[in-house]
């Protein structure tokens, strides 16, 4: 049975030319202990048959909200879009956002929830996300803040950043800090968006007990090193120049000229010794994302709600 509670919650989830997948995880999604107020669905230009899909779904789940973009805008623009609709068109009090291979067990959503007033100061929840076998996902291990066990006894490990996989945002913290960043294309986003949370005063917390599949066929990490698909590779450019761009105000002088050095000296050196193929295109992407990444300045926008959405207030 569905848990009916006062405070609402709607969840947003970018998919692109993934169908399969997307299914998967509408139906999890169908079968939430804890009610979603309205499903927002971000279709990146999907060339899958995506939109049709779900039209035909929307007739039966009367609170799907359909966001079809015209170009594929990556999945920071597409989260993007949809928490923007979310702010701009519904008065929820917190917004539940995970990419389309995201499969939440059917309490992950409960589970977040029953911690929202648990502290003070809150910024965003995030999911305790395992690949298939159960092991932790490597790709969407959080930034653990110093004082991580603070909360510890409350099921609850402080973390100064996370994915955008199974992760709640409260209404008032979007208002306050503004959207992902949409320039960002892939890769970096989530992380720039909670550390900015992070930094404005707000506290994230990994909820132990909420738990969600993310369904990659390896559990693997972002690492161009290693990467054997050789059609990813010139992807890691975003990945390097957004990873500049987050980290170089946040960063002393001089740790910012040792990662410099990992990555224009140490990172190349891997390359040449240890990467299955195409070489040289992985050192010429990592040094082209590094010296982006330096003159990279994207725009953060804001959004506010409307009128009746501004008189309600996040939990």
């Amino acid at each position: 049975m569905k848990k009916e509670t006062k405070t609402t919650v709607d969840c947003v989830v970018v998919t692109y030319n993934r169908l399969k997948l997307l299914k998967e995880c509408l139906a999890a999604l169908e079968n939430q202990t804890y009610r979603i107020s309205n499903l927002y669905v971000v279709d990146n230009n999907s060339t899958d048959n995506t939109l049709a899909y779900l039209k035909g779904f929307s007739k039966e789940y009367k609170n799907l909200k359909i966001i079809h973009l015209n170009k594929n805008l990556g999945g920071a623009g597409g989260f993007n879009k949809g928490i923007k609709k979310f702010i701009e068109n519904s008065d929820s009090d917190f917004a539940w956002i995970m990419d389309d291979d995201t499969i939440p067990n059917n309490d992950a959503l409960e589970k977040l929830m029953d911690k929202v007033n648990s502290v003070s100061n809150l910024g965003f929840l995030a999911s305790n996300i395992v690949w298939q076998d159960g092991t932790p996902a490597i790709m969407n291990i959080p930034t653990v803040s110093s004082n991580w066990n603070q909360n510890i006894t409350k099921g609850l490990v402080q973390i100064k950043s996370a994915s955008f996989v199974s992760i709640l945002f409260p209404r008032k913290v979007i208002e306050k800090v503004g959207l992902p960043i949409t320039d960002f294309f892939i890769w970096g986003d989530d992380v720039e968006y909670t550390l900015r949370i992070s930094q404005a005063g707000y506290r994230g917390y990994l909820v132990n007990d909420s738990i969600a599949e993310h369904k990659i066929a390896k559990n693997i990490g972002v690492d161009i090193v290693n990467e054997e698909n050789s059609n990813r590779i010139k992807r890691y450019y975003y990945s390097r120049r957004n990873a500049i761009f987050t980290e170089r105000n946040r960063m002393s002088k001089a740790q910012l000229v040792k990662w410099l050095v990992k990555c224009c000296l140490v990172e190349p050196a891997k390359i040449l010794a240890k990467a299955p193929n195409r070489k040289m295109l992985r050192i010429r992407t990592t040094y082209k994302g590094t010296i982006a990444g330096f003159f990279f300045n994207p725009k953060i926008e804001t959004v506010k709600g409307n009128k009746a959405n501004g008189n309600k207030k996040a939990q």
